[in-house]
This record gives structure tokens, C-alpha cells and sequence, in this order.
């Protein structure tokens, strides 16, 4: 019986995931939105990009595979103080925020990487940022 409810668990598990739909989040005026993980996810995280002036994107090595679970914090240009902190909860990040330079830093399982970018009012494409880490175990 137990088996039988796990098999049925595990089977409704893609059926929940995609009920979920993804949606921006906001904090101290900076949105967000993270995703990517499978073609739905990524078609839905598309529908976001035309509001992106950020995109941020989480690798692996040499073989580039898609990291989640990052922590990321968002600095205005000379602040020691972050704007916006959150968890990727996917390998692909779209950030709606003020026209400016940003320091962006990111790290998983104790390893930090950070980037700069700098997000300009009426830019055709978001800035964009790749943070490569390396493979996991």
C-alpha cells in the first residue's frame, strides 16, 4: 500500500510542478522572477523577458548545466548595503530594476562569484550576467 501511494505520489509530483505558475516578486522597487528548469518553465519565463532589464544566468563548469538554489544579493554601484536578496529558485533570473550600475553576487555551496552589470533606461536587451560555477559532485 505504501508502495502504491509513493508511485502515485511521485506521478502527481509533475502534474503539481506545473500548476505552479511563475510570477515576478518585488522588493525595495526591484522585481524579479527566476525559472527555466524544463520547456514550460522557460516558455513561461520568456513571457517576463520584455520587462527584464536584468538577466542573470547560473552554470556548472565546462559542460555549462543549469544551477539553482543560488543565493544572490543585488548592490547598488558603491553600496555596501544589498538592495534585493533572494534565492534562485531556477538557473535563469529576469530582474526588473532602476536604471543604474549594479555589483551581483552570487554563491553556492561556499563558492561566491560576482559580476557587474549596468542596467540602462530603454536597452533593446537586459544586461546580462553569467556566473559559473564550478561542477558538483
Amino acid at each position: 500500500m505504501k508502495t502504491l501511494i509513493a508511485i502515485v505520489a511521485l506521478a502527481a509530483l509533475p502534474l503539481w510542478a506545473a500548476a505552479q505558475p511563475i510570477g515576478m516578486r518585488e522588493s525595495d522597487g526591484v522585481r524579479w522572477v527566476c525559472g527555466g528548469v524544463g520547456e514550460e518553465e522557460r516558455e513561461s519565463l520568456a513571457a517576463f523577458r520584455p520587462e527584464a532589464n536584468l538577466s542573470l544566468l547560473f552554470v556548472a563548469g565546462k559542460r555549462g548545466a543549469y544551477l539553482a538554489d543560488v543565493a544572490v544579493s543585488l548592490y547598488a554601484a558603491g553600496s555596501k548595503t544589498p538592495r534585493l536578496e533572494f534565492r534562485a529558485d531556477g538557473p535563469m533570473c529576469l530582474l526588473r530594476a532602476a536604471p543604474g550600475r549594479y555589483r551581483i553576487e552570487a554563491s553556492l555551496n561556499g563558492v561566491k562569484r560576482a559580476a557587474d552589470a549596468e542596467v540602462t533606461r530603454g536597452a533593446k536587451q537586459p544586461a546580462r550576467a553569467v556566473f559559473v560555477f564550478p561542477e558538483q559532485e
